[in-house]
């Protein structure tokens, strides 16, 4: 191991990458985090793997079958999901490489190896698939929301709970969050399945680039852009006050206080308690969500009043879901009279899919809320015992470890801090994109910004991957970080490594997205569909470009033409 919380790789399903779930864990994970909800995690997407079909019972053996900690970085197991490609009906693994993985520098093609090839996975798979199209049901997570509330409700009192009874409460999250992972990857088969039957039906020369995004976009429910319309009508509240405009523009320091006597104190506390869980890194538990340090959603609706007034989601979404139906009818028309009917089916049970699989994604956030009150209690409460007052340093602890330490915190001094030093520099350093077998030596990592690719010259045009039609020009904003956006304006193209929900804000007030890694499915593919933004992911090093260099974007032919 070189980190605490890092586990072993599978012994056959070797490759592993970054991927996208570098918007899950773009940092590495805190100790106390991958201790607490590691094992559960793995083990659920081993569960569904099985009951998907995607692998047979007798091929889940070992560790690290569907996602693995490395060096401390999270990686997701390529191999298994490429095999799902070539299990899958009509589908391939380059299939599986776009809609999951996306473009990763450097990952060499599939190797076919023996028993990759099942007739027994590829009929599982193809019963599971046509089940999931007959009755696609997201009412099971309606009944899981209600139920994460009710247990956010039998959380102990912050303030009068003994240790024992908040690590009692807490005893029950990791079980939950393995639940909480069954039912994602769940809902990602919703929408991958059908996706994969849209890109077959509708592959050929005479269908318009983009036409399957299109056919996805604007369903009206996806919990993250809707997230998203609420900050807009705060910012837009704000806009349209002077005297609110006039409390921003000094600043945001203090800002909560300055405007806590205005009409917009009472709209904040609303969207927190409706999404107060959502928040910056956050799977994370060591990050304060939103409603535990509010600080982030002052500065999105900061950024957001100074958006232009056709941005609105609202509208555009209202657009959107007129032209989905359109592209829909063109769909149609491309494909012989008998198939029409699965066309229109496969749409349907995807956009359902885009709908749940953020919705299940927000029910995992909110459960970690109740986690994150607990555990942000109890270190702080080591903290007046003698422990550090920084979360991070505090996390650095494993879950083993956590009654011993907040009862005699100083015992693990030497500890945590040889940890922190050891975390500290393995975030100095950017980790393999994939590794075949084992990881290499974290020296040989190259220190995170250290060396800076070259700028592509004038002229250059850089593929990626589709994922959210439209065109736009504008000039690049290179931002590493949501909660600094480093002066991005409006009519600017939002230029990053890859996003999570916090980011979604920065969304609207740029005119394109563009991101070093992502694929179809990743969270800034599904939110830009959503919200109408022409956007291009796995566009590799385009964050090597100059601020202000101007980027055209070609959301629909997957394109990025420099200057």
């Amino acid at each position: 191991k070189i980190w605490v919380a890092d586990t072993e790789p599978n012994q056959r399903f070797t490759m592993y990458n970054r991927g996208n779930v570098g918007e899950v864990f773009p940092h590495v994970l805190t100790a106390l985090t991958g201790t607490l909800i590691g094992e559960p995690i793995r083990q659920a997407q081993a569960e569904v793997f099985v009951e998907m079909g995607v692998l047979r019972q007798e091929e889940v053996v070992g560790t690290s079958v569907g996602t693995g900690v490395f060096g401390g970085y999270l990686y997701m197991s390529g191999s298994v999901m490429r095999l799902f490609g070539v299990r899958m009906p009509g589908m391939t693994w380059r299939d599986a490489d776009s809609q999951v993985m996306g473009n990763v520098a450097g990952l060499p093609p599939y190797k076919p190896a023996k028993g990759d090839r099942n007739a027994r996975a590829s009929l599982a798979i193809l019963w599971y698939s046509m089940k999931l199209m007959r009755r696609p049901d997201l009412e099971f997570l309606d009944r899981a929301r209600v139920d994460a509330q009710r247990w956010l409700e039998t959380m102990p009192d912050l303030e009068g709970a003994t240790d024992e009874q908040l690590l009692r409460w807490l005893g029950g999250f990791p079980v939950r969050q393995g639940a909480s992972m069954k039912r994602l990857l769940q809902t990602a088969m919703l929408v991958g399945a059908p996706r994969g039957i849209l890109d077959r039906l509708l592959d050929g020369p005479r269908t318009p680039p983009g036409l399957v995004n299109r056919i996805l976009s604007g369903t009206g429910d996806v919990d993250s852009a809707q997230l998203a319309q609420r900050l807009w009508l705060l910012g837009r509240m704000v806009a349209d006050e002077p005297r609110l405009s006039a409390a921003f523009d000094t600043g945001l320091e203090g800002i909560a206080d300055r405007t806590s006597d205005s009409a917009l104190e009472p709209e904040v506390q609303k969207f927190l308690v409706d999404h107060g869980h959502r928040g910056n890194d956050e799977y994370e538990l060591a990050v304060p969500a939103w409603a535990m340090d509010p600080t982030p959603v002052y500065a999105a609706i900061d950024r957001l009043r100074h958006a232009p007034v056709e941005r609105d989601p609202i509208v555009a979404g209202r657009r959107l879901s007129v032209d989905a139906e359109h592209a829909l009818a063109r769909a149609e028309q491309l494909v012989p009279r008998p198939l029409r009917w699965l066309v229109r089916r496969s749409a349907e049970v995807a956009r359902q899919g885009s709908i749940g699989r953020e919705r299940a994604k927000d029910i995992m956030i909110l459960e970690n809320l109740g986690a994150r009150r607990v555990l942000h209690e109890l270190v702080s409460r080591a903290a007046r015992r003698g422990g550090p007052n920084d979360a991070r340093l505090a996390f650095c602890i494993t879950a083993d470890e956590l009654a011993d330490y907040v009862e005699h915190p100083e015992a693990f001094a030497d500890t945590i801090a040889e940890r922190a030093e050891l975390a500290k520099e393995l975030n100095r350093r950017v980790p393999p994109p994939w590794f075949d077998g084992q990881i290499s030596d974290p020296e040989t990592w190259p220190i995170r910004g250290a060396t800076r690719p070259e700028q592509p010259p004038p002229g250059t045009i850089i593929s990626g991957i589709a994922v959210s039609g439209g065109s736009a020009s504008g000039r690049a904003r290179v931002v590493a970080d949501p909660a600094d956006p480093r002066g991005l304006e409006p009519g600017e193209v939002l230029v990053c490594a890859i996003t999570d929900p916090s980011w979604t804000p920065l969304f609207l007030g740029a005119v394109a997205v563009v991101c070093d890694s992502g694929a179809v499915l990743s969270h800034a593919a599904i939110v830009a569909r959503e919200l109408g933004i022409p956007a291009v992911l796995s566009v590799l090093e385009i964050t090597a470009v100059l601020d202000g260099t101007m980027l055209h974007v070609d959301g629909d032919a997957g394109t990025v033409r420099i200057g």
